[in-house]
């Protein structure tokens, strides 16, 4: 059974966030081509942060009163429908596009770490996700540059270039529902008598977790929607084989973070990840020409791979079954805000001190992160494995 959750959440991951960065890396472009400046595109993508908040309030006790899978493979189909927007023009279709995305994120985010923590064994969570996470890694690594490269005229017979992204983001969508579909939990649902209250969608357990989150997205926001627009300035011509090297760096910490975090302690892994994330951006903002900008995309996305292997468990691991939902909704709740104020802030440094001060500043936002993870309070999780087994 763990197998199969394992292949089965990889598999949906890959699809799904190939689906998301790469409408991420792609709408700036198509918005500079229709005339926006940093500000104007950084307000639009703002739009899928404002959607997120508006949904978090529900999201934790959706996913404790109705199980993971069905939220889950939801999330998917509003992305699907938002992927389908592109076929329509008109510049309200990619505000509906973000609105619908940032749904897609909110609920499906909660529900999906949430799963991946119950689907492991015992002192073997952050493993796991390192496992999972693989999908994460292939997902950003093939979306951008499959749709950016669909985008910049390789759409087959003459097809309109957001026409074929929309079609085959649409199916990537449906098929990545079928495969969260497949799963099992041992989670048995509270039901729609399970009381609704804010105090049941979110937990102190992820405050912390959620501002470190927070911290990481808002730097991730600079690497994937303002990257691009930065390197075809230049000297990058194909920006989407950035992604290929940061998901190729991604997938040794993928694999071995994981079991360092279990081993050793999270906060002995993540503070330096988080350092080594602010270097690469402030890297990647005075970098010139593709070589430059290819070899730091590997070691930032080998620096940022280590967060989301570990950040999911500290919400998750000190928390009941019954209230992980809530906790893991607490969680992604650093998502939303990143989502908000990640695009519109990094667009007012962009616009005032161009792109690369944009990926310089979201470098800064990482280090936030490194200041609270050496705080004082104690850590929920912080013993080896061996310690943590029953």
């Amino acid at each position: 059974m763990l197998r199969r959750n394992v292949l089965s959440l990889f598999g949906g991951l890959l699809l799904w966030t190939g689906v998301h960065f790469g409408l991420l890396a792609l709408l700036p472009l198509a918005l500079h081509d229709r005339g926006y400046d940093a500000r104007g595109i950084g307000l639009i993508l703002a739009a899928a942060g404002i959607a997120q908040l508006c949904v978090r309030p529900f999201g934790g006790w959706i996913v404790d009163a109705f199980g993971r899978r069905g939220p889950l493979a939801l999330s998917l189909v509003l992305l699907a429908g938002a992927s389908a927007l592109l076929l329509v023009p008109g510049g309200w279709a990619v505000v509906a596009n973000r609105v619908l995305t940032g749904i897609a994120f909110s609920l499906g985010t909660t529900a999906f770490y949430t799963l991946t923590i119950e689907v492991a064994p015992p002192g073997r969570v952050s493993e796991v996700q390192g496992y999972v996470a693989l999908g994460l890694t292939l997902g950003v690594g093939i979306g951008p540059l499959a749709l950016l490269a669909l985008y910049q005229g390789l759409a087959p017979d003459g097809t309109p270039p957001l026409v074929a992204i929309g079609l085959v983001a649409t199916a990537a969508s449906l098929v990545s529902a079928a495969c969260f579909w497949t799963t099992s939990s041992t989670f048995r649902p509270l039901g729609i008598r399970h009381p609704y209250s804010l105090r049941t969608n979110f937990r102190r357990e992820g405050l912390r977790p959620a501002f470190l989150n927070c911290c990481a997205q808002v730097a991730n926001t600079g690497f994937s929607a303002f990257l691009p627009l930065w390197a075809i300035g230049r000297g990058v011509g194909h920006p989407g084989v950035l992604f290929v090297g940061s998901q190729a760096g991604a997938v040794g910490s993928r694999l071995f973070a994981g079991r360092l975090a279990d081993r050793h302690g999270r906060r002995t892994v993540l503070v330096p990840a988080m350092i080594g994330v602010a270097a690469a951006l402030t890297g990647l903002g005075l970098a010139t020409g593709l070589p430059a900008f290819f070899l730091r995309s590997v070691v930032y996305g080998a620096l940022f791979g280590v967060a989301f292997v570990i950040l999911p468990g500290l919400a998750g691991e000190s928390t009941p079954p019954a209230g992980r939902g809530a906790a893991l909704n607490t969680f992604g709740l650093g998502s939303d805000v990143a989502q908000l104020v990640g695009p519109w802030g990094l667009g007012l440094a962009g616009g005032a001190w161009g792109l690369g001060g944009a990926l310089v500043a979201a470098g800064a936002v990482s280090l936030l992160g490194t200041v609270a993870c050496l705080g004082r309070v104690p850590w929920p999780i912080t013993r080896p494995r061996e310690l943590a087994r029953p």
